[in-house]
């Protein structure tokens, strides 16, 4: 009798543990990783105490944020539109992300000589306000 009950524990343990596990496989079926540089999608995947939503807002401020690396900023149209998509991916990430998350994010987005590129934008992003449009999040 007592070899049942734990050979049914132990049958029980391991189809959780393999159903666990199967959810970091399958993950980004889940997550659209399209256009986040390899090692940040990588990175957000590792995460195990995230969400698939906060993934998901995860990817979305990553796509928004990696052309700020390479932003010219004497390019007026260009810097616009990345600042307004910056700023619909943070509007998004606040929703689902702490403050301390998203931090951990942006040091994988970007090189420490790029950081500052991040402040300048969100100076120049003061002004903008977003449509309803814009505040849809992934």
């Amino acid at each position: 009798m007592q070899f049942n009950s734990i050979k049914k524990t132990c049958l029980t343990l391991s189809l959780a543990v393999m159903t666990l596990s199967g959810c970091q496989i399958v993950s980004p079926i889940f997550v659209d990783y399209y256009g986040v540089r390899r090692d940040v999608a990588t990175w957000i995947n590792k995460q195990p105490l995230l969400s698939m939503q906060q993934k998901r807002s995860m990817a979305q401020l990553s796509r928004a944020q990696q052309p700020i690396i390479r932003l010219d900023f004497n390019d007026q149209e260009k810097l616009v539109s990345v600042a307004r998509a910056n700023e619909a991916a943070m509007y998004c990430a606040n929703q689902h992300l702490s403050a301390r998350q998203i931090q951990r994010l942006q040091k994988q987005i970007f090189p420490e000589d790029a950081l500052h590129k991040l402040s300048l934008l969100e100076q120049q992003a003061l002004h903008i306000t977003l449509t309803e449009q814009e505040k849809r999040c992934d």
